[in-house]
């Protein structure tokens, strides 16, 4: 989306600091790839375990997201080229980092009723 999207959007909402702004953009950039999956895989796959499924997929996505961190410190302290891993080609530190505030949005919609 365009920069200035994002800041008349920022000040429309009221947001003060560049925290808020930049936290903004990445939100809705993630909200956008949740919709995409969702024309993808629809909804109700999550909508037959509802938040218990959630909270499963959120500990997978918890328990990838410690191997590829541990990983990467592998990677950057390992003396011994041998000793490092591979950097992930399936899955980065950021797209499960956005995935999971993505399960969270869920998360509070199957709560609130709005997951359907």
């Amino acid at each position: 989306m365009d920069i200035d999207y994002y800041s008349n959007l920022a000040e429309e909402l009221g947001l003060k600091t560049e925290i808020g702004r930049k936290a903004l953009a990445i939100a809705l950039d993630n909200i956008q790839t949740l919709d995409r999956k969702q024309q993808d895989y629809g909804s109700q796959n999550i909508a037959r375990h509802g938040e218990l499924g959630v909270l499963v997929r959120c500990d997978d996505k918890t328990a990838r997201l410690q191997n590829l961190l541990k990983n990467r410190k592998t990677m950057v302290l390992a003396d011994d080229p041998a000793e490092c891993q591979a950097a992930p080609r399936n899955e980065s530190i950021l797209d499960s980092w956005l995935d999971l505030a993505n399960y969270g949005i869920i998360g509070a919609m199957c709560h609130l009723g709005e997951w359907k």
